[in-house]
C-alpha cells in the first residue's frame, strides 16, 4: 500500500485554518469582509473577551439562500471567482473560499442568514466544522455569525493567545482600518458590552478619522486628492507637527483592501522629506485605486501584501500627491492663548530646555552658601518663562541656574602634573548593568557608580554643539548633547529604583483622545508609566486627562512625550520584561531633558557637565553613540611639526 494519501477534509481544513486563521482578529477580518462583499452599508461586531469566547458579526448585505449558506462551508466554494482569469481583475476582498470553513472547523459556530427573496431564514449550527443543526427562523435581511470557543479543538494554538487586551487591540486595529477605507459603511464595534467604535457611515472619511484618532488629530489632517491616467490616490495625512514614533498609525488601501505597502510607505516619508524630524512618522490615510491587472494580492494567506506590476508609477503618484498636499496647507502652528502654546518638536528641542539638578544643587542651604559665588538670576523670572517672551539671555540664565556649581570647587579643584599614559587608559566602562526581575524594579537600591578621572578643563565650545576642555595629555572634544543624554538616564534610573521620579502638576491639565488600542494599553500599563512621574486619569470613553508630568519635563511637549510612552507599550506584543520597557521609555525621556546642540554653556556648566561625567563614567550615548574623542599632546605636536 502507498505512503501517499489525500487527507481527511476536517484535517485540511485545520491545517487552512492555521495560515488564514492567526487570531480572533483574523476571524473578525475575514468576517466583516464577507459583509462588505455581501453590500452591506451596516455593520455590528460584538467581542467578548479579546473574542477568544465570543465573536458576533450582524449585517444588513445582501445574505445567503439556504443552498447558499450550506455550500459556503465546504472548502473553495465562493460567489467571487469562477475562472483563473478572474484573479486578474478582482473587485471583492474575498475570492479564495477559505475563511467560512477554516473558522467553522476550529470553532462553535452559529449562521443565521435571510435573501430579499426568501420569507424566511435558515440558521445553521457546526461543532468543528460539522453540521449538527438546520432550521428555519424569521430573520432581517443580511447575515448573523456566531464564533464561540475559538480554537477549542486546537489547544495549543489556543495556549499562544495573547492576553485579553492585546487580542481586542488587534480587532480594533482591523476594523479601524476597514472603517477608514470604507467611510460610507456605518461600523460598530463593541466589547464585553462596551462601545468602542461607531462611525455614522455617511461617506465622510474625515468623521471616521475623528471617530478613531479624536479632533486634535481630525483637524490637523490633510486632504490628498491626486490621479493621472491610470490611477488616483485619495485621503488625509498629518501637518507635520502631528507626528507619532512609529507607523503604527499609516493606512494604506488598494482598491479598498488594507495592504502593507513598504512602497507606498517610502513614497511617503520621501514626500515629506526634511519637514519630518528624526525618528518622527505622520499619520497616513491613503487609498489608491487603479486597474486590479495591476495588482496581485494573492501572494500571501491573509491578503495584507499587494504586489504591484508598476511599481515606480505607484511611488511616483503616492509622491506627488502627497508632495502637493503638504504645499497647498498652512503648515504655520497657532498659538493657543487658553492653553499651553502649542509647538512642533523642532520648536520645544531647539527653544526650550528645563534639566534636573542633583539633589545637593537643589537644597536651599546650600544655594544659600554659595549666593555670593554663583550668578545671579533675575527676580523676577517666572519659573516657567512662556516661550514667545524668552530670549536668548533668559535662555542661558535659565541652564546657568540648574546647573550651577560653586566657584571655590572650581578654584581648590587639583590638577595633577601631567603624565605619560594616554588619558583614555584612565576612562573606563562603569555605567552598571541593571539587569533585574519585574519584581525588584521598584525596590530602593543604592547605585554603585564607579568614577572616572577625566581631568579636564573646559576652554570653550564650538558651534554651541561640542565642548573642547583640555586633558592631562592633549585636547578632548565632548558632544554635549550625547553627554548630558546619558547623564540624565543615569539620574532617572537612579530615581526609578529608588522610587524618587517627582511629579510636577500641571496648571491646566492636558486632554488626550486616544484609539481603543492605546486606552487598552495605557489601562494596563497605567501604574507603570505613574512610576515614571506621570499623573494620568481616565475621563471616559477615549479620553485620558494628564494632571502631571515628571519633574523636569514641564514646557516640553508633554502629549508628544506621552504618545511615544503609548507607542513603546504597543510596540512590545508581550510587554517582555517591565525593566525594558521603562530603560526605553527612561532613554527617550532623558533624550527629550537633555541639553541641545545650539544651548550656549557657561564654563561653570561645562564643568558641572564634566563632573556629572566623571560620576556616572560617562563613555556613550544610551543609543550606544561615543561622546568624547581625544587628540592627543603628541599629535598636534606632529601636525605642528614641532617633534
Amino acid at each position: 500500500m502507498g505512503k501517499i494519501r489525500v487527507l481527511a477534509e476536517d484535517v485540511a481544513n485545520k491545517i487552512a485554518a492555521g495560515e488564514v486563521i492567526e487570531r480572533p482578529a483574523s476571524v473578525v477580518k475575514e468576517l466583516v469582509e464577507n459583509s462588505i462583499d455581501a453590500g452591506a452599508n451596516k455593520i455590528e461586531v460584538k467581542v467578548k473577551n479579546g473574542g477568544k469566547d465570543w465573536i458576533q458579526v450582524i449585517d444588513n448585505g445582501e445574505g445567503m439562500s439556504p443552498d447558499d449558506a450550506k455550500l459556503a462551508f465546504e472548502r473553495h466554494a465562493t460567489s467571487k471567482v469562477e475562472r483563473a482569469n478572474d484573479l486578474f481583475a478582482l473587485r471583492t476582498l474575498g475570492f479564495r473560499g477559505e475563511a467560512l470553513p477554516s473558522i467553522a472547523s476550529i470553532s462553535r459556530l452559529s449562521l443565521t442568514t435571510r435573501t430579499e427573496e426568501s420569507l424566511s431564514g435558515i440558521k445553521l449550527r457546526l461543532v468543528g466544522g460539522e453540521l449538527e443543526k438546520e432550521e428555519s427562523c424569521g430573520a432581517p435581511i443580511g447575515s448573523n455569525i456566531i464564533i464561540k470557543d475559538l480554537f477549542f479543538n486546537t489547544p495549543v494554538r489556543y495556549k499562544y493567545l495573547k492576553q485579553t487586551s492585546t487580542e481586542i487591540g488587534h480587532i480594533s486595529d482591523i476594523v479601524n482600518r476597514l472603517a477608514l477605507s470604507y467611510p460610507e459603511i456605518a461600523f460598530y464595534l463593541e466589547h464585553n458590552g462596551r462601545k468602542i467604535l461607531e462611525t455614522t457611515g455617511n461617506n465622510n472619511l474625515l468623521d471616521v478619522i475623528f471617530s478613531i484618532y479624536g479632533r486634535q488629530v481630525a483637524k490637523e489632517m490633510v486632504k490628498v486628492d491626486y490621479s493621472d491616467s491610470y490611477m488616483e490616490i485619495k485621503g488625509y495625512i498629518s501637518k507635520p507637527t502631528v507626528t507619532r514614533s512609529s507607523r503604527k498609525h499609516q493606512s494604506y488601501f488598494v482598491n479598498g483592501r488594507y495592504v502593507k505597502s513598504n512602497l507606498m510607505s517610502k513614497a511617503v516619508q520621501e514626500a515629506y522629506h526634511t519637514l519630518l524630524t528624526v525618528h518622527r512618522q505622520p499619520i497616513v490615510v491613503l487609498s489608491l485605486k487603479l486597474n486590479p491587472i495591476l495588482v496581485d494580492v494573492n501572494v500571501h494567506p491573509t491578503k495584507l501584501e499587494a504586489k504591484f506590476s508598476r511599481a515606480e508609477m505607484v511611488y511616483g503618484l503616492v509622491k506627488e500627491g502627497v508632495s502637493r498636499a503638504i504645499k497647498s496647507s498652512d503648515l504655520v502652528p497657532k498659538l493657543k492663548l487658553a492653553n499651553k502654546p502649542e509647538k512642533s518638536r523642532d520648536n520645544y528641542t531647539q527653544n526650550e530646555l528645563t534639566l534636573a539638578v542633583d539633589k545637593k544643587y537643589r537644597s536651599k542651604k546650600e544655594e544659600g552658601k554659595s549666593s555670593q559665588t554663583k550668578p545671579k538670576v533675575e527676580k523676577n523670572q517666572a519659573k516657567y518663562p512662556q516661550k514667545n517672551k524668552e530670549s536668548k539671555e533668559l535662555r542661558a540664565k535659565k541652564i546657568e541656574k540648574l546647573l550651577q556649581v560653586d566657584e571655590d570647587k572650581l578654584i581648590s579643584s587639583k590638577i595633577e602634573p601631567i603624565k605619560e599614559t594616554e588619558i583614555e587608559d584612565n576612562i573606563k566602562e562603569t555605567a552598571q548593568e541593571y539587569k533585574q526581575d519585574d519584581n525588584s524594579l521598584n525596590q530602593e537600591k543604592e547605585v554603585d557608580y564607579k568614577k572616572v578621572e577625566l581631568n579636564l578643563i573646559p576652554i570653550g565650545q564650538i558651534h554651541q554643539t561640542y565642548i573642547i576642555a583640555q586633558g592631562l595629555d592633549g585636547m578632548h572634544i565632548i558632544d554635549q548633547h550625547a553627554a548630558h543624554e546619558r547623564v540624565r538616564y543615569e539620574e532617572l534610573m537612579a530615581e526609578f529604583k529608588a522610587g524618587e521620579i517627582k511629579t510636577q502638576e500641571l496648571l491646566i491639565p492636558m486632554n488626550l483622545d486616544l484609539t481603543h488600542q492605546e486606552v487598552e494599553v495605557l489601562n494596563e500599563n497605567k501604574e507603570k508609566i505613574e512610576q515614571l512621574g506621570f499623573s494620568l486619569e481616565s475621563f471616559g470613553g477615549s479620553s485620558y486627562i494628564v494632571r502631571g508630568v515628571p519633574t523636569g519635563l514641564y514646557n516640553l511637549n508633554d502629549e508628544e512625550l506621552i504618545r511615544d510612552c503609548i507607542d513603546k507599550l504597543l510596540e512590545e506584543d508581550e510587554l517582555g520584561e517591565a525593566y525594558e520597557l521603562v530603560e526605553d521609555i527612561l532613554i527617550m525621556i532623558s533624550c527629550k531633558t537633555a541639553i541641545k546642540a545650539g544651548d550656549k554653556l557657561s564654563i561653570q556648566e561645562m564643568n558641572r557637565l564634566i563632573d556629572d561625567m566623571e560620576r556616572y563614567g560617562v563613555t556613550n550615548c544610551p543609543h550606544g553613540r561615543p561622546v568624547m574623542m581625544q587628540l592627543s599632546k603628541k599629535e598636534l605636536e606632529k601636525e605642528f611639526k614641532r617633534t
